[in-house]
C-alpha cells in the first residue's frame, strides 16, 4: 500500500516536474497536454488523474512556489532586527522572485481571457496569501510604535501595490537597478509611515 502511494506521488512529482520547465521554456499557452505526457513519460490518464487540467497542474505550481516563497521569507525574517530591516528584507525577497522560472508563464496565465474564472479566483487566493505577509509586518510595526497609527489594510495594500507595481521596470533594467530602485521605494514608503520624532 505505502510502496503503491509513493509510486503515485513520484508520479505526480515528476509530472508537476517537466510540465515546469516546459512552461519556464515555452510559456503557458504554447504548452500543451500532450507536450507535458511526453516530457514525463506519462498517460493522459495519469496527468488528469493527478490535477484534472492542464489550469490546475499550472495552478497547483504556482501554489507550491508561492508556499515555498512563504516558507523562505519565514526563515529570511528572522535576521531582521526591527520592523523598517524587515521592509527592506522584504523588498529583497520580492526582487529575488523576478528570477522564478515560471514568472512569464504566471503572467500570460493570470492575463489570459481563456482561463476558468474559478481557476483565476485560486490564482487571487494565492496572491492574498503573499499579501499576510506584507499585513503581519505593517501590523508589527504599528503595534511596536515604529509606524504611524494608521489603517493596517490600507496601509498593506499600498505596500503590496508599489513592490507589485515597480515589478514592471523588471523588463527594462538590469537586476541590481530594480533591487536599488526596490530599496529606495521602501525607504520612499517608509518615511510616509513613521512618526516625525523617530525620523
Amino acid at each position: 500500500m505505502e510502496k503503491q502511494h509513493r509510486k503515485k506521488t513520484d508520479a505526480k512529482e515528476r509530472i508537476a516536474q517537466k510540465a515546469k520547465e516546459l512552461f519556464s521554456q515555452k510559456g503557458y499557452a504554447a504548452t500543451s497536454i500532450e507536450d507535458i505526457i511526453a516530457a514525463a513519460g506519462s498517460s493522459k490518464g495519469n496527468v488528469y488523474y493527478h490535477f484534472g487540467s492542464k489550469e490546475k497542474l499550472f495552478l497547483y505550481l504556482i501554489e507550491e512556489d508561492t508556499k515555498e516563497w512563504m516558507e523562505k521569507w519565514q526563515r529570511k525574517q528572522e535576521q531582521y532586527a526591527t520592523t523598517a530591516d524587515k521592509l527592506y528584507g522584504l523588498a529583497e525577497h520580492y526582487v529575488d522572485d523576478f528570477q522564478n522560472p515560471l514568472l512569464k508563464a504566471g503572467e500570460e496565465f493570470s492575463g489570459s481571457q481563456t482561463a476558468d474564472p474559478e481557476t483565476l479566483q485560486e490564482l487571487l487566493a494565492l496572491m492574498r496569501m503573499q499579501r499576510t505577509v506584507y499585513y503581519s509586518i505593517v501590523e508589527e510595526g504599528i503595534t511596536s510604535g515604529e509606524f504611524k497609527q494608521m489603517d493596517v489594510q490600507d496601509a498593506t495594500l499600498i505596500l503590496f501595490g508599489l513592490l507589485a507595481g515597480l515589478g514592471a521596470n523588471y523588463y527594462e533594467m538590469e537586476l541590481e537597478e530594480i533591487r536599488a530602485l526596490y530599496r529606495k521605494a521602501i525607504t520612499v514608503f517608509l518615511y510616509g509611515i513613521t512618526p516625525e520624532n523617530a525620523r
